[in-house]
């Protein structure tokens, strides 16, 4: 198990890129460092202070100075995953070591479309969105289970225990994901720049994590709660209703997975936060006038996370 968990973490030390973790290999780099020849592979001691190796005529970025020469022979790179695989395998690694705690959170179908998920924001925004969805999902587990035994003898807790199945996860996370997806497009193919779409993506987790803290805090600790639409008292967990303290829930919850955003340097500054936290507590608002209105019959909870991610994310 320790040399399970430490060949994890190497890979993950190869393959993560972060702006805010400083100079790591990017897919590119580490694509080039393994299908390079070794007779094509040196280490240049002259630029040692700034950490970096040649393949061929090409410089690429490296962590720290490597000890040795780095060399791949040439019989071992038909062996290797190729680098667009690495992290999904790395993700597959961490769903299959965590299973056991991410079955409390996730039923078994709404585990597989999790791992799905993830994987794709892995590989198309890398580690730095795949850590954002798991900054939301945690936040998410986490306030769900504030007062969960005296929200289910009241009757308003979620259903399955919190148990997210697939129908959840999509429509919490799929605008999300395909912010994320088109973000990774060149520059000037889309009439969006890929920092606009980037905002987006944070927007729309933020949206509903705020949506969460608003509903959990609001049923577990709301002492009156109201329709947004008429100011009516109504019981605590009605669709639509909202209270003093669930409001401000909602406001801490999208400035915290903003926050995370900003950290991990997905976006840049406190305008960027400020924006995807404004924007998550407007869609929120938003969600709760669509549950007092037209939320019925086709229109389900998880059809209305994906309507209130989507407003999120354009706001």
């Amino acid at each position: 198990m320790r040399s399970f968990a430490l060949n994890i973490g190497i890979a993950l030390c190869l393959c993560i890129h972060s702006p805010a973790l400083g100079f790591l290999p990017t897919s590119q780099a580490l694509n080039r460092a393994l299908l390079t020849p070794k007779s094509a592979l040196h280490f240049d001691k002259s630029t040692a202070a700034l950490g970096q190796f040649h393949t061929g005529s090409s410089l690429s970025a490296f962590p720290r100075p490597p000890p040795t020469a780095l060399a791949i022979p040439p019989s071992l790179v038909p062996l290797l995953p190729p680098p667009a695989l690495v992290p999904s395998l790395i993700n597959a690694a961490l769903f299959y070591a965590l299973q056991p705690k991410l079955s409390s959170s996730l039923t078994p179908s709404g585990l597989v479309h999790a791992f799905l998920l993830s994987a794709l924001l892995s590989s198309f925004g890398g580690w730095t969105h795949w850590s954002v969805g798991v900054a939301y999902f945690a936040g998410g587990v986490g306030v769900t289970r504030f007062r969960m035994e005296e929200k289910e003898k009241k009757g308003i807790a979620e259903g399955r225990g919190g148990r997210r199945g697939p129908e959840n996860v999509w429509g919490s996370a799929a605008v999300a994901l395909v912010c994320s997806m088109l973000s990774a497009a060149p520059s000037g193919l889309l009439p969006l720049s890929p920092a606009v779409l980037r905002l987006a993506f944070v927007s729309a987790f933020a949206t509903k994590l705020a949506d969460t803290f608003a509903s959990e805090i609001g049923k577990g600790y709301g002492r009156t709660t109201f329709l947004i639409t008429s100011f009516k008292r109504v019981p605590p967990g009605t669709e639509g209703a909202v209270s003093a303290e669930g409001t401000a829930a909602a406001a801490v919850g999208g400035g915290l997975l903003a926050g995370a955003a900003v950290a991990l340097g997905v976006i840049a500054g406190w305008r960027s936060w400020l924006i995807a936290t404004g924007a998550a507590f407007f869609a929120t608002n938003v969600e709760s006038v669509i549950g007092a209105t037209i939320q019925k019959g086709w229109m389900t909870n998880e059809v209305v996370n994906f309507v209130n991610t989507l407003v999120g994310a354009v706001t």
